[in-house]
């Protein structure tokens, strides 16, 4: 009997980026490239997706959850940012999946069950073979939400998790297992594994297939006999694991896996195309507007202090109309270039568009809020903060919690102890997100009128070109322990 192929086709974080952009390949390139793949094995390939959908800035929810179900989405797990706008956004874009949503670690707080519309597991079939699949979310999701969006929920072992479907799948006569997660993992430069994900593949049954999602960075390889992979954000890859089973025993013969990159002038079906279009294209104006002009190449950093990062900190400031600010630097990413600068370049480099808040804090509590930020674990998860209106010396050959040397005023004045200074932060970082919460919790925050993306436009627009009159506001020693960012 000829031997049987199943394709099992993942991306994670498409996170909204439905738009073709300079930095995005939109969802109109994403769709041909698995349509294409799709083609090569009809019958037998899966198409996963492993979280951060439904949520971003423009076109939030429905709009998103039409696209996937159009491109034929199989299955997904929910991703931390899914429970960005709360649990009524949540349920409604679930009930809206022509597809099986899955969480088997998080629940509801009132009932002790699933979060409503989800499954822990689900169980496909394809050429006759039956496809277990285990969903899982990162457990650090209350971390990365704001506290009254997550409230409702509480998140569970997914290792416990793990332990518990996988032998159920396999009694209920799953014959593949794939782990599909929200969890991310980082490879050393020697090709070592670590994070949740290779914790929690360490401590689970085996499985065929382990996905994992959350950061940025591609993978395919190999590990004890297992696919492991991850790739996508905006839909620029797509991880492909093979499998090949005996055509009688379904026995697996071979394991194989890969990243394919999505071409970017990939022609969508029409459908597809006429969907993305008549949701995108009454903002083109709106994105093209001229604000500003860039003098020199600005990129992202998240573990180190960069222009952008402090550029966007000044916006916080600015907003809030604050004598400092500080947000986290996972709400930035890519570059900005010479030339013009459109909200298309703003929008392309900060990811949200909170609340802002404010507040008095001390110059206490901000030395704990700097100790706290370089708290190895923390870091790891969560990269630096970006600052405005004060320096930071910080020795990172010392042990925490005592790296913090100096924070002083830019003219190196230090921040006394017992004084208030007003400060901003968004909503997320307000509600103790980035693992801030020791912190904040203690602040008696107040929330304006301005998003953060009105402050960005009005900060660009008050200046001929962009630029950052006071840098470098960190003065380091060594590096930071811990560094897993990966630009």
């Amino acid at each position: 009997m000829t031997d049987i192929v199943l394709d099992f086709l993942c991306h994670a974080d498409f996170s909204g980026r439905l738009r073709k952009t300079r930095d995005d390949v939109g969802f109109c390139a994403f769709s041909a490239a698995v349509d294409d793949l799709r083609a090569e094995n009809l019958e037998g390939t899966l198409l996963l997706d492993a979280g951060d959908a439904f949520s971003t800035n423009f076109w939030p929810g429905l709009p998103l959850v039409g696209a996937m179900n159009r491109n034929g989405t199989d299955a997904m797990c929910l991703g931390n940012h899914e429970f960005d706008r709360g649990p009524d956004f949540l349920k409604n874009c679930i009930a809206a999946c022509h597809f099986p949503v899955l969480c088997a670690n998080i629940r509801e707080k009132a009932t002790g069950r699933p979060i409503t519309g989800t499954v822990p597991t689900v169980i496909l079939e394809r050429r006759g073979v039956k496809i277990g699949v285990l969903g899982l979310t990162t457990e650090y999701t209350p971390f990365m939400v704001t506290k009254p969006a997550f409230d409702p929920f509480e998140v569970t072992s997914g290792a416990e998790a793990a332990q518990t479907w996988i032998p159920r799948l396999r009694a209920a006569g799953a014959e593949v297992i794939v782990v599909l997660t929200h969890f991310p993992f980082y490879q050393s430069p020697e090709g070592a594994l670590s994070g949740e994900l290779w914790d929690l593949i360490k401590a689970s049954p085996a499985a065929d297939v382990w996905v994992g999602g959350h950061i940025p960075g591609d993978c395919a390889r190999m590990e004890d006999g297992m696919c492991v992979v991850k790739a996508g954000f905006g839909g620029a890859s797509i991880a492909r694991a093979r499998l090949t089973l005996d055509g009688q025993t379904h026995k697996i013969l071979r394991r194989e896996c890969r990243v394919v990159h999505t071409p970017p002038q990939g022609a969508a079906r029409l459908e597809i195309t006429q969907y993305v279009r008549g949701i995108t294209d009454p903002f083109e104006p709106y994105f093209a507007e001229p604000l500003s002009r860039a003098a020199e190449r600005w990129p992202m950093r998240l573990a180190v202090e960069s222009k952008l990062g402090d550029f966007l900190a000044d916006c916080l400031r600015f907003g809030g109309g604050t004598e400092l600010a500080y947000m986290n630097a996972t709400g930035a990413c890519g570059c900005i270039e010479p030339g013009a600068v459109t909200r298309e370049t703003l929008l392309s480099v900060a990811g949200y568009n909170d609340l802002l808040y404010t507040c008095t804090i001390t110059g206490a509590q901000v030395w704990e809020l700097m100790e706290a930020v370089y708290e190895p674990e923390r870091f790891g998860n969560n990269g630096a903060m970006l600052i405005s209106g004060f320096h930071v010396t910080v020795d990172h050959t010392r042990t925490s919690p005592y790296k913090v040397l100096a924070v002083t005023l830019p003219d190196g004045t230090p921040l006394m102890k017992d004084h208030a200074y007003t400060v901003s932060a968004s909503a997320y970082i307000a509600s103790g997100g980035n693992g801030t919460a020791s912190i904040a919790s203690r602040l008696n925050w107040t929330p304006t009128a301005v998003r953060f993306y009105d402050a960005m436009f009005g900060y660009t627009r008050s200046m001929q070109a962009l630029r950052v009159d006071d840098f470098p506001r960190f003065t380091a020693i060594g590096t930071p322990e811990n560094n897993h960012a990966p630009y």
